[in-house]
């Protein structure tokens, strides 16, 4: 390992004497500690007790609580001063801290079955009372997530970058193993989206990944593949090492309007992350870091990855009904 630098010494020079960031950093260390003992209970697991009683529900409620309760434990006496979990409410952080954080401690849950990656996610936002979590996504301090998978790796970022650092599974170490991180700029030809709800879609989205189908026969006159996980983290994980593009963007269900993932927990330090390795995030039209949540469980369209294939879903928005196509005259129409 000599050749990687341990996190917590990466952390502290990075920090600086820059308050916040040293807050942040300190925090995220005290994470990896829970992060440790829940990449142990995902490893396990139905050898976990008591699993074998439970059914598939009461399974995922066990893998949410017990990680809630993991960073609950780990966060006591971090230099915070108010911390929101996505499941689990508000706990109180360390008086004074000048930091706020949002914690979604297992994401995922119901893929756990599935033996698919799950992860943490995390946002840092200066503290600003009441109104902390409620700050344009651009404020964060620090962001990132862990991931739990064939390896147990973190990607994160102090706003100088994105760094990644793998965790050692005999020691429990985390190494940092990729500095200023960046998508790659001959991405892999690949889409993320969930094509079951493409009815529910409005035009420029259904019409953006029609050109993906078509591939070499249509406008974007080369192949594409499709790639879905289910999984926020994961997915994020491949865009980071390959490109592409991930879409979960709002659909006409009840409920979705507005989005599925939310925006202090999800959209914000996913955003972080992207950008900070030269990808784009947005809503479709508008960066996701320039909005600001006005409600804890606000939701957001999140779409982000290689910048080309973002800015290219915006144009769509640009064109008359999202430039879908005539009935009479499109490859899948009437005449087909």
């Amino acid at each position: 390992m000599a050749s990687y630098a341990e996190l917590g010494a990466w952390l502290d020079k990075a920090a600086g004497a820059d308050e916040a960031r040293a807050a942040a950093a300190r925090t995220i260390m005290r994470m990896t500690k829970a992060a440790r003992e829940v990449s142990r209970m995902v490893a396990r697991g139905p050898l976990n007790p008591g699993l074998e009683e439970m059914e598939i529900r009461q399974v995922f409620d066990y893998f949410d609580t017990r990680a809630c309760d993991m960073f609950r434990d780990a966060l006591k006496g971090a230099p915070v001063a108010r911390i929101a979990r996505e499941k689990g409410g508000a706990m109180e952080g360390a008086g004074g801290g000048p930091v706020a954080l949002a914690l979604d401690a297992f994401n995922g849950s119901s893929n756990i079955d599935a033996n698919t990656t799950t992860g943490t996610l995390f946002s840092f936002m200066p503290d600003a009372g009441e109104e902390s979590f409620f700050q344009p996504g651009s404020a964060q301090v620090a962001g990132g997530f862990f991931s739990y998978g064939p390896r147990t790796a973190l990607a994160f970022t102090l706003g100088q970058g994105t760094q990644i650092a793998t965790m050692d599974p005999e020691t429990g170490t985390f190494y940092v193993t990729a500095q200023n991180k960046r998508l790659p700029e001959d991405y892999a030809r690949e889409y993320a989206v969930n094509a079951s709800n493409y009815r529910y879609w409005d035009p420029a989205i259904r019409t953006f990944i029609d050109d993906m189908i078509d591939g070499a026969d249509g406008p974007r006159e080369q192949d594409y593949s499709m790639r879905w996980a289910a999984s926020m983290v994961a997915e994020t994980v491949r865009i980071l090492n390959r490109g592409g593009i991930f879409l979960y963007p709002n659909d006409a269900r009840k409920g979705y309007m507005e989005g599925r993932l939310k925006r202090i927990f999800h959209a914000n330090p996913i955003a972080f992350v992207i950008e900070q390795a030269g990808g784009m995030a947005t809503d479709g039209r508008i960066r996701l870091l320039e909005q600001a949540a006005s409600r804890m469980d606000q939701r957001a369209p999140v779409i982000f990855g290689s910048r080309p294939e973002v800015e290219r879903v915006a144009r769509y928005y640009d064109l008359p009904m999202g430039g879908l196509r005539s009935p009479l005259f499109s490859k899948r129409g009437l005449f087909r």
